[in-house]
């Protein structure tokens, strides 16, 4: 039988269940005399809740003991504290370490965005994250049955991002959070392939912040092909003759202040820069040569030029769809 325990976690009580020892298969031997193992669910988030034995560890050792944990059961894990200095405290945020504090105090970034989404109006288009795991999702690799914490290490986003990602989807309709039978939450997505794609035409955002245009580009980084250009390279279309480029805003920043922007403006010029409100979609955005195809195929559904529609139609249809 399970032994249950109390924690309060922003104002709310919730029960968590402590786990037997043929849950903790490759769990150290001084992990399990350390520590109490227990299971526990907050807005639909799974968390793995860790109770100290005895002395509590200093904040170096509890995240390297909070990594270890989380590589092993795959669940964020959030220790229990009895009242602990504030500098303690602050040392344990500096590392990223979750914690509760009887009902005084926790530390649980991810669930503090959830509760700050849940109080605003439900989504009517996908959030930049919620759109790039969806596109991850179709062109890359399927997320369909993962946890948050599993799909966090195939994107290039934090792990309450990737919550909040997969809660825009699924208050959008297009995926749900489902238990797995081991207390866990995965993602499990409501169609397939060319289905998905179609039920998520009214949601998509454009992931084009702005263009900008310049005579010079004066940097050996290399970054993804977009826009026409990139059509070309995977339609019959011809190229434009201007150089088409994305990038972050953050990146765009950078060479902004540096110079290497040549006379920026947003009429004209020899290359184009579109800045992208994600990155690129791939396992491997550093290698990225071109953007992704359904990403493209959004930047582009506003051009009504015939030959382009043509192509971004034929883009779409040779698609393999990976989910």
């Amino acid at each position: 039988m399970f032994k249950m325990k109390t924690v309060v976690i922003f104002g709310s009580r919730i029960e968590i269940a402590e786990r037997n020892k043929s849950q903790l298969k490759g769990l150290s031997i001084g992990d399990a005399l350390s520590y109490r193992f227990y299971d526990g669910n907050f807005h639909g988030v799974s968390l793995l809740f860790v109770e100290p034995n005895g002395d509590v560890a200093s904040p170096r050792a509890l995240a390297i003991t909070s990594d270890r944990l989380y590589k092993n059961f795959g669940l964020p894990v959030v220790f229990i504290l009895e009242g602990i200095p504030a500098y303690e405290r602050q040392r344990l945020i500096d590392k990223d370490v979750y914690f509760v504090i009887s009902d005084k105090y926790a530390y649980l970034p991810m669930l503090m965005a959830n509760e700050r989404l849940r109080k605003t109006r439900i989504a009517k288009r996908l959030s930049p994250v919620a759109q790039y795991l969806l596109l991850f999702h179709l062109q890359v690799e399927s997320l369909d049955g993962m946890t948050a914490g599993e799909i966090k290490t195939r994107v290039p986003y934090s792990y309450p991002s990737v919550t909040l990602g997969i809660t825009c989807l699924e208050d959008l309709g297009l995926c749900k959070k489902e238990a797995d039978g081991s207390k866990r939450k995965i993602v499990r997505f409501n169609d397939k392939g060319r289905r998905l794609w179609d039920d998520a035409q009214p949601l998509l955002m454009d992931p084009v912040e702005k263009r900008v245009f310049c005579d010079e580009f004066l940097t050996e980084k290399l970054f993804p092909v977009c826009g026409i250009n990139a059509l070309s390279h995977y339609t019959m279309l011809n190229p434009d003759p201007e150089r088409i480029i994305m990038m972050s805003a953050k990146q765009f920043r950078e060479l902004e202040s540096s110079g290497a922007i040549v006379r920026p403006n947003v009429f004209d010029g020899n290359v184009v820069i579109e800045v992208w409100k994600y990155p690129p979609v791939a396992k491997d955005i550093s290698s990225v040569q071109w953007v992704d195809r359904l990403s493209l195929a959004i930047t582009l559904r506003e051009d009504r030029d015939p030959r382009v529609e043509k192509e971004v139609e034929r883009l779409i249809d040779e698609i393999q769809w990976k989910a």
